[in-house]
């Protein structure tokens, strides 16, 4: 890696620098893109026999854009807010010229036609797209036999989330900065949680998911993942937006600010549901959302006992909804190609092809009364808004996940996890309602792994959760902390 003159940074220094001071360093030609662009092939390299986080690196690709961003910045081109800055792609997100796997072989090796709206948007503001990151098949909860899963850089025993798994490992480790993660049942929150990241699931439309391959659309969000609040919310600012060619995009989608220093919370509100967040709840995590809670009360945030409206009507609601839409989404693949899918993957999709209309019509029900009586929290003088906060919630706070899921973890099976049979009861209730949140990491367990939780809002309502964020992390420093990664080995240590 030739270096800029008068670089004082380090290979390890790259692999940590946040969103503006990479872009910093670049501006003041401390370092140039085609640096930053090698140093991360570079590691990304020496770090797969141990992490294994990359499905298909953009090499080429990657070195052609840094080169031509180089050169718009010498010729006195304003930066883009991402100049410079490596991001990963979960493999669902379209690239022209390469093919979209979604985690299984079913899909073929047709290369896309075009970008999705979200990597075009990406790269308008700067950012060089490294490659595409592991994920489970079809954003669901296993990887496919062909894939080997990645490997968590904290503890190498423990979960790394699903689907995202791959962009939690990548930006965890420094393999980036910046990740897309995609959640239709908890997949943005999941790995953001198990490695210590800060991931924003948008309001549902929030984000453009044209280009993306569906899981289940109207349970689809798409968003980004990074070591801070202040990093998300700066991807964040990038990607939101209407789309008129996204059916889902939403058309009412004001800019996003970026925080800045955030000191003062006095004026927040912030919803604590204590039967929700702590029965049947590894003690360990309930005392991380505590914690949690004590921070923002030190910032000047109020916080309320509330009652969350019954989330679990609307239980059975997911698979009513999210299966049919499922089989939609591998029409063109299923059952043409059905031995090339993975047991579990087909298994849903069959079950989707199955479900009776009846039940989706009771399912929609279900959601929607859910889905109005959460609002109502959020809106003051509404008949579920807790009487101590008469102007509404600006959050309400919960775990990501009920207990501390090992490596082999899986949600098909909760009856074999560790509080497992309320495993999705903190994530799909918000895919259904379609809400933002904000995961952040609150600290870490006695086996180095980090623990979760996250901050649900209003809809629209992400600058008051990467508000809430950035003051948080300016009183802690969990999300600075680094794993111990064992670079010439084949284990994290």
């Amino acid at each position: 890696m030739t270096k800029e003159k008068n670089s004082d940074q380090t290979h390890e220094d790259i692999a940590w620098l946040d969103v503006e001071s990479l872009r910093a360093a670049q501006a003041e030609r401390r370092l140039s893109a085609v640096d930053v662009t090698e140093f991360f092939f570079d590691r990304i390299e020496r770090l797969a026999p141990t992490l294994g986080a990359f499905v298909s690196l953009q090499s080429n690709r990657a070195r052609e854009r840094a080169k031509e961003l180089d050169a718009r910045r010498d010729r006195g081109e304003a930066l883009g807010p991402l100049h410079g800055v490596p991001v990963a792609l979960k493999d669902l997100c379209d690239v022209a010229g390469e093919p979209t796997r979604a985690g299984t072989t079913a899909l073929g090796e047709e290369p896309a036609t075009e970008n999705a709206e979200v990597v075009d948007r990406l790269e308008a503001a700067g950012a060089i797209v490294l490659g595409k990151v592991k994920m489970t098949e079809g954003a669901l909860v296993e990887h496919h036999s062909s894939v080997t899963p990645p490997r968590n850089p904290w503890n190498a025993e423990r979960w790394t989330g699903i689907s995202s798994s791959g962009s939690g490992v990548a930006v965890a480790a420094g393999l980036c900065t910046l990740a897309l993660g995609t959640d239709t049942g908890g997949s943005i929150r999941y790995p953001s949680s198990a490695c210590g990241l800060s991931g924003l699931k948008p309001t549902h439309g929030r984000v453009s998911l044209r280009g993306i391959y569906p899981l289940a659309d109207s349970l689809d969000h798409i968003g980004p993942m990074a070591r801070s609040a202040k990093d998300v919310a700066r991807a964040f600012a990038v990607l939101c937006g209407h789309d008129p060619r996204d059916p889902w995009s939403r058309s009412n989608n004001p800019p996003v600010r970026p925080p800045s220093n955030v000191t003062n919370l006095s004026g927040k509100t912030i919803g604590f549901d204590v039967k929700f967040c702590e029965e049947d709840v590894d003690p360990q995590m309930a005392t991380a959302v505590r914690e949690a809670l004590e921070i923002f009360k030190q910032l000047g945030a109020t916080v309320v006992e509330f009652e969350l409206p019954d989330y679990q009507e609307c239980a059975g609601a997911w698979v009513h909804l999210g299966y049919p839409e499922i089989a939609n989404a591998h029409a063109a693949t299923y059952p043409s190609r059905k031995d090339e899918y993975g047991t579990f993957l087909a298994a849903a999709i069959e079950v989707g092809l199955a479900v009776d209309g009846r039940d989706t019509a009771r399912a929609w029900k279900a959601r929607t009364a859910f889905t109005r009586r959460l609002a109502g929290c959020f809106e003051g003088g509404s008949g579920t808004c807790p009487k101590e906060a008469p102007n509404g919630l600006d959050a309400m706070i919960a775990p990501v996940v009920p207990g501390r899921f090992p490596a082999t973890a899986n949600l098909a099976e909760p009856q074999n996890l560790p509080f497992g049979g309320s495993s999705m009861r903190f994530t799909s209730p918000f895919n259904l309602s379609g809400s933002p949140s904000l995961t952040m990491c609150g600290g870490f367990d006695g086996e180095g792994a980090p623990i979760g939780f996250q901050l649900i809002g209003a809809d629209l309502a992400e600058d008051v959760l990467l508000e809430l964020g950035a003051g948080y992390q300016g009183k802690t420093d969990y999300h600075l902390k680094r794993p111990n990664l064992a670079l010439d080995n084949d284990v994290c240590e």
